[in-house]
Protein backbone atom coordinates (compact mmCIF):
# COMPACT_ATOMS: atom_id res chain seq x y z
CA UNK A 1 0.00 0.00 0.00
CA UNK A 2 1.39 3.40 -0.99
CA UNK A 3 1.71 6.14 1.60
CA UNK A 4 1.45 9.88 1.49
CA UNK A 5 4.69 11.71 0.69
CA UNK A 6 5.28 14.94 2.62
CA UNK A 7 6.99 17.90 0.96
CA UNK A 8 7.84 20.68 3.43
CA UNK A 9 7.84 24.00 1.60
CA UNK A 10 10.72 26.46 1.70
CA UNK A 11 9.70 29.88 0.35
CA UNK A 12 12.59 32.13 -0.66
CA UNK A 13 12.44 35.92 -1.01
CA UNK A 14 15.41 38.24 -1.27
CA UNK A 15 17.79 35.35 -0.73
CA UNK A 16 16.28 34.45 2.65
CA UNK A 17 13.68 31.99 3.89
CA UNK A 18 10.43 33.93 4.18
CA UNK A 19 9.13 31.64 6.94
CA UNK A 20 10.96 29.80 9.70
CA UNK A 21 9.93 27.66 12.65
CA UNK A 22 10.06 29.58 15.91
CA UNK A 23 13.18 31.72 16.20
CA UNK A 24 15.28 29.70 13.76
CA UNK A 25 17.64 31.52 11.40
CA UNK A 26 16.32 32.50 7.97
CA UNK A 27 19.27 31.05 6.07
CA UNK A 28 17.60 28.88 3.38
CA UNK A 29 20.39 26.32 3.51
CA UNK A 30 19.91 25.84 7.24
CA UNK A 31 16.14 25.60 6.86
CA UNK A 32 16.43 22.98 4.11
CA UNK A 33 18.98 21.01 6.12
CA UNK A 34 16.71 21.13 9.16
CA UNK A 35 13.81 19.67 7.18
CA UNK A 36 15.98 16.86 5.88
CA UNK A 37 17.34 16.18 9.37
CA UNK A 38 13.75 16.00 10.62
CA UNK A 39 12.98 13.26 8.10
CA UNK A 40 11.84 15.07 4.95
CA UNK A 41 12.09 12.85 1.89
CA UNK A 42 11.41 15.74 -0.51
CA UNK A 43 11.72 19.52 -0.25
CA UNK A 44 9.47 21.94 -2.15
CA UNK A 45 11.44 25.11 -3.00
CA UNK A 46 9.50 28.22 -4.00
CA UNK A 47 11.06 31.32 -5.56
CA UNK A 48 8.64 33.99 -4.35
CA UNK A 49 10.51 36.76 -6.13
CA UNK A 50 10.09 35.08 -9.50
CA UNK A 51 6.47 34.25 -8.69
CA UNK A 52 5.72 37.93 -8.01
CA UNK A 53 7.86 39.20 -10.91
CA UNK A 54 10.19 41.17 -8.67
CA UNK A 55 13.45 39.31 -9.28
CA UNK A 56 14.73 35.77 -8.86
CA UNK A 57 16.85 33.51 -6.67
CA UNK A 58 18.06 31.11 -9.36
CA UNK A 59 21.68 30.79 -8.23
CA UNK A 60 20.67 30.19 -4.62
CA UNK A 61 18.10 27.59 -5.61
CA UNK A 62 20.68 25.73 -7.69
CA UNK A 63 23.00 25.73 -4.66
CA UNK A 64 20.24 24.38 -2.43
CA UNK A 65 19.38 21.63 -4.91
CA UNK A 66 23.05 20.64 -5.18
CA UNK A 67 23.40 20.51 -1.39
CA UNK A 68 20.21 18.57 -0.76
CA UNK A 69 20.43 14.86 -0.01
CA UNK A 70 16.77 14.35 -0.99
CA UNK A 71 14.81 15.10 -4.17
CA UNK A 72 13.76 18.71 -4.66
CA UNK A 73 10.71 20.13 -6.42
CA UNK A 74 11.14 23.76 -7.53
CA UNK A 75 8.27 26.16 -8.03
CA UNK A 76 7.40 29.82 -8.33
CA UNK A 77 6.55 31.70 -11.52
CA UNK A 78 7.70 29.00 -13.93
CA UNK A 79 5.49 29.73 -16.91
CA UNK A 80 7.67 30.43 -19.95
CA UNK A 81 10.77 29.17 -21.75
CA UNK A 82 13.24 31.31 -19.81
CA UNK A 83 11.94 30.41 -16.35
CA UNK A 84 11.65 26.74 -17.36
CA UNK A 85 15.22 26.66 -18.65
CA UNK A 86 16.53 28.13 -15.40
CA UNK A 87 14.47 25.74 -13.28
CA UNK A 88 15.60 22.66 -15.20
CA UNK A 89 19.22 23.83 -15.06
CA UNK A 90 19.01 23.95 -11.26
CA UNK A 91 19.15 20.16 -11.27
CA UNK A 92 15.85 19.81 -9.41
CA UNK A 93 14.23 16.41 -9.59
CA UNK A 94 10.94 17.98 -10.60
CA UNK A 95 9.86 21.40 -11.88
CA UNK A 96 6.38 22.63 -10.99
CA UNK A 97 4.90 24.81 -13.72
CA UNK A 98 2.84 27.69 -12.35
CA UNK A 99 -0.87 27.66 -13.09
CA UNK A 100 -0.27 30.82 -15.12
CA UNK A 101 1.49 28.59 -17.66
CA UNK A 102 -1.93 27.18 -18.55
CA UNK A 103 -2.68 30.42 -20.39
CA UNK A 104 -0.72 28.69 -23.18
CA UNK A 105 -1.82 25.08 -23.02
CA UNK A 106 -0.07 24.23 -26.27
CA UNK A 107 3.24 25.21 -24.65
CA UNK A 108 2.43 23.22 -21.51
CA UNK A 109 1.64 20.16 -23.62
CA UNK A 110 4.96 20.49 -25.44
CA UNK A 111 6.87 20.83 -22.15
CA UNK A 112 5.17 17.78 -20.64
CA UNK A 113 5.89 15.70 -23.74
CA UNK A 114 9.54 16.74 -23.86
CA UNK A 115 10.45 16.51 -20.18
CA UNK A 116 8.07 13.84 -18.89
CA UNK A 117 8.39 13.02 -15.20
CA UNK A 118 10.51 16.10 -14.49
CA UNK A 119 7.42 18.25 -14.94
CA UNK A 120 4.52 18.84 -12.57
CA UNK A 121 1.69 21.16 -13.55
CA UNK A 122 0.21 23.51 -10.99
CA UNK A 123 -3.59 23.51 -11.05
CA UNK A 124 -5.14 26.26 -8.92
CA UNK A 125 -8.89 25.88 -8.56
CA UNK A 126 -11.67 28.23 -7.53
CA UNK A 127 -15.35 27.25 -7.79
CA UNK A 128 -14.72 24.57 -10.39
CA UNK A 129 -12.53 26.76 -12.60
CA UNK A 130 -8.77 26.70 -13.05
CA UNK A 131 -7.38 30.16 -12.30
CA UNK A 132 -4.05 31.89 -12.72
CA UNK A 133 -2.45 32.07 -9.29
CA UNK A 134 -2.78 35.42 -7.60
CA UNK A 135 -5.38 36.66 -10.08
CA UNK A 136 -9.04 36.26 -10.94
CA UNK A 137 -8.15 35.18 -14.50
CA UNK A 138 -10.04 32.01 -15.39
CA UNK A 139 -8.24 29.47 -17.53
CA UNK A 140 -11.05 27.01 -18.14
CA UNK A 141 -13.33 24.52 -16.39
CA UNK A 142 -11.35 22.18 -14.15
CA UNK A 143 -12.48 18.97 -15.83
CA UNK A 144 -11.65 20.30 -19.30
CA UNK A 145 -8.15 21.29 -18.23
CA UNK A 146 -7.61 17.94 -16.52
CA UNK A 147 -8.77 16.00 -19.58
CA UNK A 148 -6.38 17.98 -21.78
CA UNK A 149 -3.40 17.41 -19.47
CA UNK A 150 -4.27 13.74 -18.99
CA UNK A 151 -4.36 13.15 -22.76
CA UNK A 152 -0.94 14.80 -22.96
CA UNK A 153 0.48 12.37 -20.41
CA UNK A 154 1.06 14.69 -17.45
CA UNK A 155 2.55 12.61 -14.64
CA UNK A 156 2.18 14.97 -11.66
CA UNK A 157 -0.40 17.61 -10.74
CA UNK A 158 0.16 20.04 -7.86
CA UNK A 159 -3.40 20.98 -6.97
CA UNK A 160 -4.47 23.89 -4.78
CA UNK A 161 -7.78 25.37 -3.74
CA UNK A 162 -6.97 28.99 -4.57
CA UNK A 163 -9.18 30.22 -1.74
CA UNK A 164 -7.26 28.22 0.88
CA UNK A 165 -3.62 28.27 -0.23
CA UNK A 166 -1.39 29.72 2.48
CA UNK A 167 -4.21 29.55 5.01
CA UNK A 168 -5.04 27.14 7.78
CA UNK A 169 -8.66 26.63 6.74
CA UNK A 170 -8.44 22.88 6.23
CA UNK A 171 -7.59 20.72 3.23
CA UNK A 172 -10.19 20.50 0.46
CA UNK A 173 -10.20 16.71 0.43
CA UNK A 174 -13.12 16.54 -2.01
CA UNK A 175 -11.20 18.61 -4.57
CA UNK A 176 -8.12 16.41 -4.35
CA UNK A 177 -10.21 13.26 -4.69
CA UNK A 178 -12.06 14.76 -7.66
CA UNK A 179 -8.81 15.47 -9.51
CA UNK A 180 -7.21 12.13 -8.66
CA UNK A 181 -10.21 10.22 -9.98
CA UNK A 182 -9.97 11.97 -13.34
CA UNK A 183 -6.29 11.67 -14.20
CA UNK A 184 -3.76 8.88 -14.51
CA UNK A 185 -0.93 10.93 -13.02
CA UNK A 186 -0.11 11.52 -9.36
CA UNK A 187 -1.76 14.32 -7.40
CA UNK A 188 0.10 16.42 -4.85
CA UNK A 189 -2.23 18.36 -2.56
CA UNK A 190 -1.21 21.92 -1.78
CA UNK A 191 -2.74 24.48 0.52
CA UNK A 192 -5.11 24.59 3.44
CA UNK A 193 -3.72 21.74 5.57
CA UNK A 194 -4.32 22.83 9.14
CA UNK A 195 -4.15 19.74 11.32
CA UNK A 196 -3.05 16.14 11.61
CA UNK A 197 -6.67 15.20 10.96
CA UNK A 198 -6.35 16.83 7.53
CA UNK A 199 -3.36 14.60 6.88
CA UNK A 200 -5.26 11.53 8.05
CA UNK A 201 -8.02 12.32 5.56
CA UNK A 202 -5.48 12.79 2.77
CA UNK A 203 -3.89 9.45 3.64
CA UNK A 204 -7.18 7.76 2.75
CA UNK A 205 -6.81 9.06 -0.81
CA UNK A 206 -3.47 7.49 -1.67
CA UNK A 207 -5.11 4.57 -3.44
CA UNK A 208 -6.99 6.89 -5.80
CA UNK A 209 -3.83 8.76 -6.70
CA UNK A 210 -3.16 11.48 -4.11
CA UNK A 211 0.51 10.72 -3.55
CA UNK A 212 1.81 13.72 -1.65
CA UNK A 213 1.11 16.98 0.12
CA UNK A 214 3.01 20.26 0.27
CA UNK A 215 3.20 21.48 3.87
CA UNK A 216 3.83 25.13 4.57
CA UNK A 217 1.83 27.28 6.97
CA UNK A 218 0.89 24.41 9.28
CA UNK A 219 4.55 23.58 9.93
CA UNK A 220 5.73 27.16 10.26
CA UNK A 221 2.85 28.21 12.51
CA UNK A 222 3.31 25.22 14.80
CA UNK A 223 0.07 23.35 14.07
CA UNK A 224 2.18 20.17 14.13
CA UNK A 225 5.78 19.13 13.58
CA UNK A 226 7.19 17.30 10.60
CA UNK A 227 7.93 14.34 12.87
CA UNK A 228 4.27 14.17 13.90
CA UNK A 229 3.17 14.46 10.28
CA UNK A 230 5.51 11.65 9.26
CA UNK A 231 4.02 9.42 11.94
CA UNK A 232 0.58 10.00 10.43
CA UNK A 233 1.82 9.42 6.88
CA UNK A 234 3.45 6.16 7.95
CA UNK A 235 0.33 5.01 9.79
CA UNK A 236 2.06 4.96 13.17
CA UNK A 237 0.20 7.65 15.06
CA UNK A 238 -2.36 6.61 17.64
CA UNK A 239 -4.92 9.31 16.93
Amino acid sequence: MSRLMLLPALDIAGGRASQVVGDAEDDPGLVAAAWVAAGAEWVHLVDLDRAFRRGENAALIAELVAAASVPVQVSGGIDDEDSLRVALASGATRVNLASTALRDREWVRAVVREHGERIAVGVDVRAGEVVARGTEVRLGPLDDVLADLDRTGCRTYVVADASRDGSLHGADVDLFRHVAERVDGDVIASGGVASLDDLRRLCTLTEVGVRGVVLGAALYHGAFTLAEALEVARGRDDD
